[in-house]
């Protein structure tokens, strides 16, 4: 993404990280406004897309043979982005801290707790700041 791109998005994020967790690289989508990740295990995938711009954040997860998705989470206005260790878990953390800020470690008050080893787990951050 360019710099005069990237000082445009509402998410702060790094591509490098992104691929660094999920271990995949996701070329920017068709729509030149989106990265998607997808991960698969034991019958389940993930897909996990963000929307740098307006700071979008879709999961889904389906499981194999099943047209829709089991599980779907769509979370707009997502500001800050962090790979962290949460109970021993290597997580994505997604979503947005009480007040604006460019502080990166800035507690969320909002948003979504991801983490895909030794398997998927999704749980939402909602905490009263």
């Amino acid at each position: 993404m360019s710099q005069l791109a990237r000082k445009a998005c509402t998410l702060m994020f790094e591509e490098h990280d992104f691929t660094d967790f999920f271990g995949i690289v996701s070329p920017l989508n068709e729509d030149a406004c989106s990265y998607t990740y997808i991960r698969s295990r034991d019958g389940l995938r993930l897909e996990f897309t963000i929307f740098p711009l307006d700071g979008g954040a879709y999961t889904s997860v389906y499981r194999d043979d099943i047209a829709e998705p089991i599980i779907e989470s769509r979370l707009t206005g997502c500001t800050h982005s962090r790979f962290t260790l949460h109970a021993s878990r290597h997580c994505l953390e997604i979503g947005r801290p009480e007040h604006p800020n460019s502080e990166t470690t800035a507690p969320l008050v909002w948003g979504l707790r991801l983490s895909i080893e030794p398997h998927f787990k999704i749980e939402y951050i909602h905490e009263i700041g």
